[in-house]
């Protein structure tokens, strides 16, 4: 496991609890780029083609953010050109112009969209001939108002390839071979808008130059919007999408589909089509999917109580996040870890197996401590008994630290930004303590890579 990783991931939980940068255009917070290199040269041809009057227009979402993006879409293991912009005598809709170098840079393929933005930008072999098509989002998907059009190269030019006889709105979209045919399919998913479009997800493939739908299944029509989608691996045989919904501000609900071979059709386990929604997967806290131990394979993260907050406020309860991966055959999630969060002073602790359903926590927020302590559930008090401190984290100032105020016990974890991560093991003896060093492996900030 590498720590990193799993501290890049918890920052971005972090980040969707608190402040969000949902909703800001991408061309808002982004100067367009001074053209420089290869990138002057298809500058100066855009500018030719455009009279000079131009905006750039920079994808909304999706890895590729640049309004100007190189891939090899001819096949020739050389990277050609993607502009993304609007015309300056030009009120609405945008253009996209793809160019490849043949000693300087040329135009092959010039398309208009009657959107004002772009929504995002994807690659896959679509058709099987080897080549990347070029596949793009128009619009806004958070209003759910994006169309898809896809761009194939042949005979020296360019080809646009529309959705427009299909339902094709949606709110996420990903491109990937689902069915493992070595050809990449369009996977879409909505959220519902009300009676007239109930949420959907959808996989299109494109089939003698035509889109056409392959499957499709229903998703929670409870969630408003998604805070994060990860295709790629759900086990070790079997791709998929992993969708973490947003029900309310305190709810997410994790949402999986992926393409059955045996029924050649598309799947949603944790959809229950009595309720319309998914239950499984809920949980009242912002931490989201991803490949938390870097092993290529997207894990569910689910939340449970701690021993004794069964009755306490959400906002005061204490949990553990245990991290899974779904077992296809048995429709199951497999736990994978376990570790409890400390948002507020920014780290957190993998609870070791010695430790599972053995423990609870308590914070105290004056003191920036947080406690260990052993849970007796064999206790005759119902429900069990807190026991024995088993571990106590403390974040000191360094000025605390170097004074000694309040330090007795405690053996320093690791510094950062002026404070002092430490931890003291009151109960040495008990059969749950960890070693010094123990507690150090387990330890780690949430900061990026």
């Amino acid at each position: 496991m590498k720590l990193r990783a799993l501290a890049a991931a918890l920052l971005l939980s972090v980040l969707l609890s608190g402040c969000s940068f949902v909703g800001l255009d991408a061309e808002t917070l982004m100067q367009p780029p001074q053209p420089t290199g290869e990138k002057a040269d298809i500058h100066a041809l855009l500018e030719s083609k455009t009279g000079g009057k131009m905006t750039l227009k920079y994808p909304r979402t999706g890895d590729y953010r640049s309004a100007i993006i190189t891939h090899d879409i001819c096949g020739d293991k050389t990277e050609e050109a993607i502009a993304i912009f609007q015309k300056g005598d030009e009120s609405t809709g945008t253009d996209i112009m793809f160019m490849e170098k043949d000693g300087k840079w040329k135009d092959i393929g010039f398309f208009s969209n009657p959107a004002t933005q772009v929504d995002r930008v994807c690659f896959g072999d679509l058709n099987g001939d080897g080549k990347d098509e070029v596949v793009v989002g128009w619009g806004n998907s958070l209003n759910s108002t994006s169309s898809i059009c896809a761009y194939d190269y042949a005979n020296g030019k360019m080809n646009e390839i529309k959705l427009d006889k299909l339902e094709q709105n949606y709110t996420e979209m990903e491109v990937m071979d689902f069915t493992g045919d070595g050809k990449s399919e369009i996977f879409t998913a909505n959220v519902s808008t009300g009676d007239s479009q109930p949420a959907l997800a959808r996989l299109y493939r494109l089939n003698d130059n035509a889109f056409e739908m392959i499957g499709s299944c229903r998703l929670d029509g409870k969630v408003s919007k998604y805070a994060s989608v990860q295709a790629g691996l759900i086990n070790t045989k079997q791709k998929g999408v992993v969708l973490d919904g947003i029900r309310s501000a305190n709810q997410l609900v994790t949402e999986l589909i992926y393409w059955n071979a045996k029924t050649k059709s598309l799947q949603s386990p944790f959809y229950d089509p009595a309720t319309q929604s998914v239950t499984y997967t809920v949980r009242p806290t912002q931490v989201v999917s991803q490949d938390i131990n870097n092993d290529k394979i997207i894990e569910i993260p689910m939340v449970s109580l701690l021993p004794g907050y069964d009755d306490v406020a959400t906002e005061d309860a204490a949990y553990v996040t245990n991290w899974n991966r779904y077992d296809t055959a048995n429709n199951t999630l497999v736990r994978v870890m376990s570790m409890v969060l400390d948002s507020s002073d920014g780290y957190w602790f993998l609870v070791p197996d010695l430790w599972r359903d053995k423990i609870t926590t308590k914070t105290d927020t004056a003191t920036r401590t947080l406690t260990f302590y052993e849970w007796n559930s064999s206790s005759k008090k119902a429900g069990g008994s807190i026991g024995a401190p088993l571990l106590k984290l403390q974040v000191f100032s360094e000025k605390e630290w170097d004074s000694g105020t309040g330090t007795a016990g405690f053996f320093k974890i690791m510094d950062s930004d002026s404070l002092v991560f430490a931890a003291s093991c009151p109960s040495p003896s008990n059969p749950l303590s960890l070693s010094a060093n123990d507690v150090k492996d387990s330890f780690e900030l949430i900061q990026p890579d």
